[in-house]
């Protein structure tokens, strides 16, 4: 039961969608909406020095547009004006 607590936690505060674009320092992840009649959200994700990559990929040079992600943001007040990306994790 706890463990299933802190799973449902972990996943709550990430971004779950596709890769649509990228700039230098930063890619577009469009995520489906839960209305299927909405538009799909597209967020802009900025990486940081500290931004990790797991499993298929190492490298923001490696993240191809199409690919499916997480992104796991750096812990800022809700206010911040920017998803910054502690972690990218392909799915």
């Amino acid at each position: 039961m706890i463990v299933g607590s802190m799973l449902f936690l972990a996943a709550c505060g990430s971004y779950k969608g596709t890769v649509v674009g990228k700039t230098d320092s930063s890619f577009m992840l469009e995520a489906a909406s839960a209305n299927s009649e909405a538009e799909p959200l597209v967020h802009e994700i900025h990486l940081i020095d500290q931004t990790t990559f797991d499993r298929d990929i190492s490298a923001f040079e490696e993240l191809e547009i199409g690919d499916q992600v997480r992104v796991v943001p750096a812990d800022l007040s809700e206010d911040f004006p920017y998803i910054l990306a502690l972690e990218v994790i392909t799915e």
